[in-house]
């Protein structure tokens, strides 16, 4: 696989969903995940030990609803140019791996809505021994607040948020011939840049253990528990709420290993959120995890991806969020040098102590033309409905575009 294709035109203009924070734009495309033959692949500069593929994707969109509007929509065509490089180091012991990714969004009637994002990271693995390894990564993200998300503005005329968002973490895994161990902490730090919208910094710490056996080669069984504590810069927010809570709870799933039909992991378990404002209650929450790829030839691919968790919230009335998200994918390679895929999206958002929820159904589809190692073109639509308890946030929209991705 080319390790330049596995990256998609990520927009970093989405605000990651703080239980698991990520990166990439919900309704952007998948990771290619099908196999690049060997005559489109990028070949890397040599910079001594140091692989680097840099690149950039161009895309010309027109989106029905730039605001996420549920009445007078406006309209808009914008041009995106997504520069990135990687940088690759590795030897038997460690790996280690950079990466950064500028997102420009330039509007060509609502000039409001430009925006500038970036996306950088530094993560590595050193094996210790045959079993046993460490892992670390770093990272700073300009976020742009999508249009559309839950809790977002909705206001015409006014730019979207703008977030910078620091991460890091560290984990230990064990790998023995049955049994697998794995630890990890993390924290993120969030940071409004606007004043007005101080109560939503705030810092995150988490945890996790896990525990696994090997059933067969490619097979394990694994429980883990997991712990999240959020941090908020203010005391209270605009409502006079303290944010501030702990979540922990634990999983049991399974995972596969690469190599065979099936790969990645889907746990389901219970979480406890106990919020510090002593006027709510603790409560106890379905948690879900899924992540996996069904390849049953090397031309097609099946993916599902889903989590059901607390994520943070800031919306007046409602003690907390929960989170229900899901995507089904399909890839398939058409010709040596022509493939396409779909994903179906599926979101709701629950506010606890309200009787507020939204649910939101979204496709996304794409096709794309290999035209050699360093070119290719792609054509592209999107569409998401949302339904809420409130009526101005439902919308409609439709997004299509034309896309060039280089890369060298």
């Amino acid at each position: 696989m080319s390790p330049t294709r596995f990256i998609p035109l990520c927009s970093c203009v989405m605000l990651a969903a703080i239980a698991c924070p990520a990166m990439a734009q919900e309704l952007d495309r998948a990771t290619p995940l099908l196999e690049t033959p060997e005559e489109y692949e990028a070949k890397a500069v040599q910079l001594g030990r140091i692989s680097a593929y840099l690149g950039t994707d161009v895309r010309l969109e027109y989106d029905s609803n730039i605001y996420a509007l549920p009445s007078n929509e406006i309209d808009d065509e914008r041009l995106t140019i997504s520069p990135w490089l990687n940088l690759k180091l590795s030897d038997d012991k460690f790996q280690l791996a950079a990466q950064a990714r500028g997102v420009v969004r330039r509007y060509f009637k609502n000039e409001t809505e430009n925006s500038e994002g970036l996306n950088t990271s530094l993560g590595g693995v050193f094996r210790v021994s045959g079993s046993d390894s460490i892992s670390a990564n770093v990272g700073w993200t300009r976020l742009v607040e999508e249009r559309g998300v839950p809790e977002s503005l909705v206001g015409v005329g006014t730019s979207p948020r703008r977030y910078d968002q620091w991460q890091g973490d560290l984990g230990y895994t064990h790998s023995g011939a049955r049994f697998t161990i794995g630890l990890k902490g993390s924290a993120l730090k969030n940071n409004a840049l606007a004043p007005v919208d101080a109560e939503r910094d705030f810092n995150q710490y988490s945890g996790s253990a896990r525990l696994g056996y090997r059933v067969s080669g490619m097979m394990n069984v694994f429980g883990e528990g997991f712990i999240a504590v959020r941090d908020f810069r203010l005391a209270v927010d605009a409502s006079g709420v303290n944010r501030n809570s702990k979540t922990y709870g634990a999983r049991a799933g399974v995972s596969f290993e690469p190599g065979g039909l099936i790969r990645g992991e889907a746990a389901v378990g219970v979480f406890r959120f106990n919020p510090e404002d002593a006027r709510f209650d603790s409560r106890t929450g379905l948690s879900v995890s899924a992540g996996l790829v069904y390849t049953p030839s090397p031309r097609w691919a099946f993916t599902l991806d889903g989590f059901r968790g607390d994520v943070a919230t800031v919306r007046n009335g409602a003690q907390a969020r929960t989170d229900t998200r899901f995507r089904a994918g399909v890839q398939n390679e058409v010709y040596h040098n022509l493939r396409w895929q779909a994903s179906v999206i599926y979101r709701r958002s629950n506010f606890i102590g309200t009787a507020q929820h939204e649910r939101t159904i979204a496709g996304v589809a794409e096709i794309e033309y290999l035209v050699n190692r360093n070119m290719s073109f792609a054509l592209t639509g999107r569409i998401a409905s949302r339904e809420s308890t409130r009526a101005f946030d439902d919308f409609d929209r439709r997004i299509v575009g034309a896309e060039i991705r280089l890369q060298y």
